[in-house]
């Protein structure tokens, strides 16, 4: 089985899963000549490439690819973005990795996100107040795309004014993200949205500098520990970080979530049956339908995975939605099972770098699902084909629901 026979056809994008069962049967660790890179399936090599940041680097893991495509001037031009990418929580190893997670510890507390609960509730209320008397809702217009990049707007103290340009920078920088190669045109688009976003940013953290706000950014700016803070470079390098984790992935978790229970309806009304059981059904919503399907490192010396040999400098792409499917670890591993237990997925990462916005997206989750199973019957998608995204991250473009049976 080769991955790049199948890469770019259709097929794979509307359901990849088949693709990584014969990869993790057949060929578990593959060289991938399109992709320039290792893939790595199997759960258990996933997790060593995630937790073992000596052998498997974070640095370099997106310059690197810069440099591996573009010539001298283009890179020169790219300097920005390369700047970037090259600093900041999620492109480094310990112990500076450690050190800015130690100090970002009390801003993602779940104690800390909890207190946004309300204004989850109350945005997911006014959507579903427009959509329930129509019997529809368009889901990633209406729900799963605003909800999250208001939240992320109301964490930063953003105006309301203001959230349409958070959506766009957003949805701007991660563009390139999309491909494993992508084009020179592309990354200098993603460039611009990222320069505009920090240029925006800046703005705010020179404010709450002065004055602190009760909002996340003001958290960031002073988040001290042991005398340590943070540097301007890495306030800001945070900030784009949260809002990029915070929005996109939330948006296609959510769409996918829907899907599924859509797709299961004896599991959507087990739920509706047991709402107690949401906390565990949201950690089977991440590992059957989480949409990040592929994290990336670099080998940092002369190793080797799955008894493949690897060289330093290669580039390793773990697929961690295979890895969430992988039968070694989860028996029947194709079975969407809300009461799964243990479930010891790795949706959000293992090791030193696990999402530290983890308990933000699992609230956004919680609420917006048990909304709609509160306010309705039964749920059903919309008899029409559904269009896959499919880069780094994978969803529905768009995803029709029908509310049934509607609850007075």
């Amino acid at each position: 089985m080769k991955l790049d026979d199948v890469i770019n056809t259709p097929g794979f994008a509307a359901d990849p899963f088949p693709i990584y069962r014969r990869l993790q049967d057949e060929d578990p660790v593959q060289w991938s000549e399109k992709w320039n890179c290792w893939v790595v399936t199997r759960y258990d090599d996933v997790r060593t490439c995630l937790q073992d940041a000596k052998r498997f680097s974070n640095v370099g893991r997106i310059t690197g690819l810069f440099h591996r495509l573009f010539s001298a001037d283009q890179l020169a031009q790219l300097q920005p973005l390369i700047d970037h990418y090259a600093h900041g929580l999620i492109n480094i190893d310990p112990p500076g990795h450690t050190r800015i997670r130690r100090l970002l510890h009390e801003v993602f507390r779940p104690s800390t996100i909890g207190r946004y609960r309300d204004m989850v509730q109350d945005f997911v209320a006014e959507v579903l107040a427009v959509a329930l008397p129509t019997g529809k809702l368009t889901v990633v217009r209406d729900l799963a795309h605003p909800l999250p990049v208001h939240v992320i707007a109301r964490l930063f103290g953003v105006p309301v004014v203001d959230v349409q340009l958070f959506a766009a920078w957003s949805a701007g920088i991660v563009r390139f993200m999309q491909s494993p190669n992508p084009g020179f045109e592309l990354c200098m688009q993603s460039q611009q949205s990222l320069l505009e976003l920090r240029a925006y940013l800046q703005k705010g953290i020179v404010a709450r500098r002065a004055a602190p706000r009760d909002d996340l950014l003001s958290l960031i700016v002073h988040a001290r520990s042991a005398g340590d803070a943070l540097t301007e470079d890495e306030i800001l390098g945070t900030a784009v970080t949260i809002l990029l984790g915070g929005h996109e992935t939330t948006t296609r978790l959510l769409t996918t979530t829907l899907l599924e229970l859509s797709r299961h309806p004896d599991q959507q009304a087990r739920l509706r049956a047991e709402p107690g059981l949401m906390e565990n059904a949201v950690e089977e919503f991440l590992r059957f339908a989480g949409p990040f399907h592929r994290d990336q490192r670099v080998a940092a010396v002369d190793t080797t995975v799955g008894g493949k040999s690897v060289r330093r400098g290669d580039f390793i792409l773990m697929l961690l939605a295979a890895a969430n499917r992988d039968p070694r670890q989860f028996p029947e591993p194709d079975k969407f099972d809300l009461a799964r237990d243990p479930n010891r997925h790795v949706a959000f990462g293992f090791g030193p770098h696990i999402c530290l916005g983890a308990p933000l997206a699992r609230l956004e989750m919680q609420i917006a699902v048990n909304s709609i199973l509160a306010a309705t019957r039964t749920f059903r998608t919309a008899d029409q084909p559904i269009d896959w995204e499919f880069g780094f991250l994978r969803g529905p473009q768009e995803l029709c629901l029908e509310l049934t049976g509607i609850k007075p």
